[in-house]
């Protein structure tokens, strides 16, 4: 039978479209995004567009399997649907079950002299042998597709098989690994071993022209069997190398089964229970679902019925698993010879060759020799019986199935992923929130939140100061340098900074006094880069930050890199925040702090009433230079800011009932939705949204952080470094419309 050409042009298309949804980056193709941002606020939403191949990537070594499989799965179905209907039966099965003697059974004389029939290890099969009818020689287009399906498969070329009987005997029993020292010498790498199993043997043989079909002589699958190397183990390292060694060839088997259109497992009849046959049944199914599998029982004595053979068969294995079933009686032993059926005299095979005559048992009742075997009924006419056309279909059926269920379990993988992310990333910003609540809570009220002495607070409190200021109090442009100073980063205050003439003396230690006193935690509270990661490490109880690591602390440790970024983070939100208080209401404050700050106050003090409110505002001013220059936060309420030059003299204030009502709660609590977003947005972590809420306790009480209006700030990624800058897992979220077109797409796949 001349193969024909046979393309599934339709097919071939939708395979080019699915590789294009897996591998492209577009906004049309892409299945799955990093984003930025939340479209529930008023800032902007970014996506960074990944290829399904980068995110199964991203997964680690599970991911990259995923991905070499469907990569792999695409491959053979490309080669599949362009492949010529050039019908390949796979001849499998154990050790010394009769295959190569099959085999020879549809070869010519010459042929046969070059097949390594016999019954140990060391006439046994340890290769692949592809056996193609002669005719197939002038088709190049066949020829073409069956060498370059065999390098996908194999990873290597074929070798041809020797003329030389004693050679292709010596090709046949190879186990002798392969040392690719010219690979070696241009690549400077160690040298590369190729196990000989996966170099497979091509020949061509006459006698195939006949049955139409080409023989896959598989390796004997089997166990016990070791290489020289090997054969000093004993005991359980004996069996569990051999064992290992067994699997090894049962996966090569599965890999290798792709280029075939059915399969034929030969089974000694003395071997119909062994496990390893129903484990490589189970996985060639599962591996090619729709390929025909056929069971062929060998050397069967005389006294079976074939009736028995068939319900054993089926008790085994059930119909289903099976398209056809075979057996051979042996030949050895005088009695009830009749039972040996008689080979047509055209099939070049004598009485005297002991090579099996397969026959066909499965139809009901089976026909038991003496009686003649019908020619359709003899696995040799195999090639007669089956539409390879089909063959070739349900092959394709069989790739597309399995890329359909590979493809469908990486999706449900990277969909699991995404909602671990999200846990992951919503228990790290969990932490993260409770870290900066810890230090804007009142420690007397703790349902309450304090300020944060921002730039733009510090700014506006000395404009309300200069505003309400008395005559006699005359500040002078002291309300300048403070606006400056909102102006200026921290690295540059030393270099304009100079204490007015008001401010020196003795005005200088009580600065210094309310900067030591906030330093050690009394009354506001400041909390630096270090302060706050020590936080977050004590709210992350999961371990998400990875803080309890015990490198974390080195100077590539994940601490080391946190600190950096949060620092950015607080110099950014002192840049940035521009949350205000009430204009009016702060005026009524101040005002009330100047009523308290007699004339008289100096000549007992020796410092200027002006000098006793400003301090606080020059202490949170020169804090940072406490902490090598870097910006810190200072957690106050305004009574605490302005009061802190006033507690240092011992001067008594209002009690807070008498004190002007503000709203600076309000305030506080924006400023630290602020705070948040900064820390999120370098951390790459999701800000708290209408989507996604970050939900606080506060006494019996639960309060969602402010949403912040400032502009998102994703951190930079170096391109070769997806996570780089950032301390959590990429926001990787599968798109939905995408997802959802690609798996009715799946759905779609067939012939």
């Amino acid at each position: 039978m001349e193969p024909t050409l046979n393309k599934e042009t339709r097919l071939l298309e939708q395979l080019a479209q699915l590789q294009d949804c897996l591998e492209k980056e577009s906004t049309e193709y892409s299945l799955v995004a990093y984003q930025f941002g939340s479209e529930n606020t008023k800032v902007s939403r970014r996506e960074t567009m990944v290829s399904g191949r980068e995110a199964l990537h991203s997964l680690g070594e599970l991911g990259s399997r995923a991905w070499s499989s469907i990569h792999s799965l695409l491959e053979d179905c490309r080669l599949c649907c362009s492949a010529p209907s050039a019908p390949i039966v796979a001849i499998l099965g154990l050790l010394n079950a009769g295959k190569s003697s099959l085999v020879s059974t549809y070869l010519s004389d010459e042929g046969r002299r070059r097949v390594l029939v016999g019954a140990s290890n060391d006439q046994g099969t340890h290769r692949f042998v592809l056996w193609l009818p002669d005719a197939w020689k002038s088709n190049s287009v066949l020829w073409d597709n069956i060498a370059l399906r065999l390098a996908s498969i194999f990873g290597h070329p074929p070798e041809w098989l020797s003329d030389d009987p004693v050679e292709a005997a010596n090709q046949y029993n190879d186990t002798v690994p392969r040392i690719d020292s010219s690979r070696d010498q241009r690549s400077g790498q160690s040298t590369i071993s190729t196990s000989t199993i996966e170099i497979p043997l091509v020949a061509f043989d006459s006698g195939l022209d006949r049955w139409g079909i080409a023989l896959m002589d598989c390796p004997d699958v089997q166990t016990g069997f070791l290489s020289n190397g090997n054969q000093g183990l004993q005991g359980d390292r004996l069996a569990s190398a051999a064992d290992s060694i067994a699997q090894a060839r049962l996966d090569f088997l599965v890999r290798a089964a792709p280029i075939c259109s059915s399969f034929v497992i030969v089974l000694p009849a003395n071997a119909m229970h062994d496990q390893k046959v129903s484990q490589l049944m189970r996985l060639l199914r599962e591996r090619m679902p729709h390929t025909k599998q056929i069971a062929a029982v060998n050397r069967v004595p005389r006294r079976y019925e074939c009736e028995t053979i068939q319900q054993e068969l089926v008790t085994l294995y059930g119909r289903e698993s099976l398209d056809r079933c075979y057996m051979a009686y042996g030949f050895d032993g005088p009695h009830m010879r009749d039972r040996l059926p008689v080979p047509d005299p055209t099939w070049n095979i004598c009485g005297k060759d002991p090579l099996p005559l397969f026959f066909r048992i499965d139809r009901s009742p089976p026909v038991q020799p003496p009686a003649i075997i019908p020619k359709d009924d003899w696995l040799l006419n195999i090639g007669m019986q089956l539409d390879f056309e089909s063959l070739l279909a349900d092959s394709i059926r069989s790739h597309v199935s399995r890329l359909q269920s590979e493809l469908f379990s990486a999706l449900n993988m990277l969909k699991r992923q995404c909602e671990t992310n999200l846990h992951q990333r919503k228990g790290m910003r969990d932490s993260l929130v409770n870290a900066c609540l810890q230090f804007s809570l009142e420690p007397n009220a703790p349902t309450k939140v304090r300020m944060q002495a921002s730039r733009k607070i510090i700014e506006q409190v000395s404009q309300s100061l200069e505003r309400t200021a008395p005559w006699w109090a005359m500040p002078g442009r002291w309300t300048t340098r403070m606006a400056e100073y909102g102006k200026a980063r921290v690295s540059q205050i030393g270099h304009w900074f100079k204490l007015p003439a008001w401010l020196s003396g003795k005005t200088e230690g009580l600065v210094q006094f309310i900067r030591s006193r906030w330093s050690s935690g009394d009354a506001a509270k400041v909390v630096t880069a270090d302060s706050l990661v020590d936080s977050i490490q004590r709210f992350d109880r999961a371990g998400h930050w990875g803080l309890d690591n015990p490198y974390a602390n080195s100077n590539e440790g994940v601490r080391t890199k946190l600190v950096n970024i949060v620092q950015r983070s607080i110099d950014r939100f002192q840049d940035e925040s521009i949350i205000e208080l009430d204009v009016s209401e702060l005026d009524a404050v101040t005002s009330k702090m100047w009523e308290q700050m007699p004339w008289s106050k100096r000549l007992v003090t020796g410092l200027a009433p002006a000098a006793v409110l400003f301090a606080p505002l020059v202490a949170v001013m020169l804090l940072p230079l406490d902490f090598g220059g870097s910006s810190v936060l200072v957690f106050a309420s305004l009574k605490e800011l302005l009061g802190a030059g006033v507690a240092g003299l011992g001067i008594a204030l209002l009690s807070p009932d008498r004190m002007p009502k503000i709203a600076e709660s309000e305030a506080a609590w924006q400023q630290l939705g602020d705070l948040v977003a900064t820390l999120c947005d370098s951390l790459d972590l999701e800000r708290p949204s209408k989507d996604l809420p970050a939900i606080v306790s506060l006494g019996s009480e639960q309060r969602s952080i402010a949403i912040s209006s400032l502009s998102i700030k994703a951190p930079a990624r170096a391109k070769d470094d997806a996570s780089s800058p950032t301390m959590v897992p990429r926001r990787m979220q599968v798109r939905k419309p995408q997802l959802l077109r690609l798996e009715t797409f799946l759905q779609s796949l067939n012939i």
